[in-house]
């Protein structure tokens, strides 16, 4: 089978698309010797930067010299940017092998479509021998399926509210479930200064060494610092600013020290100059500027936000036109509040995908909290390419084009700037199913 084949089929397998529980993909990662991937794991969970937080341990594991794979979801054109070696996807070969593999232990056992790609990525390390696995936590963190691994690090990112109706209807209630990927007697990277509570008590009753973003470590332009778990503390001079977000850089710092990497000055200086994610603060080169991000909850609509008004560049600008996509179960009104007053222009589009809001809803939910002296145009479109060509169409070179919400409507512009760039023998998968975490 090819790769797109084994995609529809596992797919279609399980009766549920998210089952949280580790019994059942625990098994087979059992059968598989898959639980420690390689030498040194890290293990992310969080709500929001942990794509960037594991792009920055990927990077600076190999400005080591280190081989390492990164396992993350969901993907933006290709299911192969799910599992990563040494910067490079897994081919479809690797792939499938590994699917096969799988469906070969499995037995009666029924797998999830993200639970047969967390174990498709535990067993590329594994056969790739890699020195470092990065494993990125789909949803939550003590019943995902990435959980069944034995991290040496774990890294809590910025916890916010979003999947409320799997993870609880508070921060606290959250962050517990965050904490699931603490182990004991292994240390914690926590990204946020005051996390809640319970992540504190959870580290406390499961005797894990907390590394806290302002009292271990810290990151700004100016100077860094980290701490090791001996407690000796690291001081960098002027690591200058990154492209990511800088509690990533921070946490990706402190956790590459706790497992017992030596950082230098000009391995965190490359690192910041360098890194860079898709589908995150990304813009794209053409006749207009587009700035592409995939902030589809409040916590994320604030950082944009924070963004848009520190970009000085371009020069001269006169107006935002957004064309934005949103899931039905995040907290629309919210994210469309925080993005208000940056908005002249909001093109709604709905999305190829069952969980999408709609349009009406989207307009509902903008209405809702638009200010009433703010004269917004609205314009709603079925399809994410028509609203992003009429945007394109409504701007003048000055101007910006602001894509983001849900992955598939990042993902669809970046599919249709490749298709401009590809030879017409060249293609792309569509994306795919996962976690919209």
């Amino acid at each position: 089978m090819t790769l797109n084949d084994w995609l529809d089929r596992i797919e279609n397998l399980h009766p549920v698309k998210w089952d949280l529980g580790l019994e059942r993909v625990g098994e087979v990662a059992k059968r598989l010797s898959v639980i420690k991937p390689a030498p040194v794991v890290f293990l992310v969970a969080g709500t929001n930067g942990k794509g960037s937080t594991c792009e920055y341990l990927e990077q600076f594991c190999l400005v080591q010299g280190s081989s390492v794979g990164k396992a993350t979801s969901p993907h933006l054109l290709r299911f192969n940017e799910r599992i990563v070696i040494n910067g490079k996807p897994a081919t479809d070969e690797e792939i499938c092998q590994a699917f096969e593999a799988i469906d070969q232990v499995r037995g009666e056992i029924s797998l999830s479509y993200f639970e047969y790609s967390t174990l498709a990525a535990l067993l590329v390390f594994r056969d790739r021998k890699v020195e470092v696995a990065v494993l990125e936590v789909g949803l939550g963190g003590r019943l995902d399926a990435m959980n069944i691994v034995d991290p040496d690090v774990s890294v809590i990112t910025q916890i916010a509210m979003d999947h409320e109706s799997w993870l609880g209807n508070s921060l606290d209630e959250i962050a517990t479930e965050k904490a699931g990927v603490m182990r004991t007697g292994k240390s914690c990277v926590v990204a946020e200064s005051t996390p809640p509570d319970s992540i504190r008590r959870c580290a406390q009753e499961k005797a894990c060494e907390l590394f806290v973003n302002g009292e271990h470590f810290t990151f700004t332009a100016e100077m860094a610092f980290c701490t090791s778990v001996t407690g000796e503390i690291h001081h960098f001079v002027a690591p200058g600013q990154g492209h990511l977000p800088a509690p990533s850089a921070a946490s990706a710092m402190q956790a590459m020290v706790c497992a017992g990497f030596r950082l230098d000055e000009s391995d965190l200086r490359k690192v910041l100059q360098t890194t860079r994610l898709a589908g995150r603060m990304q813009w794209l080169a053409g006749e207009r500027h587009v700035l592409l991000d995939v902030a589809h909850n409040p916590n994320a609509a604030c950082y944009l936000k924070s963004y848009l008004q520190s970009q000085q560049s371009p020069p001269g600008r006169t107006a935002i036109h957004a064309v934005v996509g949103m899931y039905a179960d995040k907290d629309c009104e919210s994210v469309f509040s925080i993005l208000s007053d940056c908005v002249d222009h909001w093109h709604l589009t709905g999305m190829d995908d069952p969980r999408a809001a709609t349009t009406v809803e989207l307009r509902a939910c903008l209405s809702a909290r638009l200010p009433a002296q703010r004269g917004c145009a609205v314009s709603t479109y079925g399809k994410v390419a028509h609203a992003y060509s009429s945007a394109l169409e409504a701007t003048s070179e000055d101007d910006l084009v602001l894509v983001f919400g849900s992955f598939p409507v990042v993902a669809t512009v970046l599919a249709l700037e490749s298709v401009r760039e590809l030879q017409p023998s060249e293609g792309f998968s569509t994306v795919g199913s996962g976690t919209d975490s």
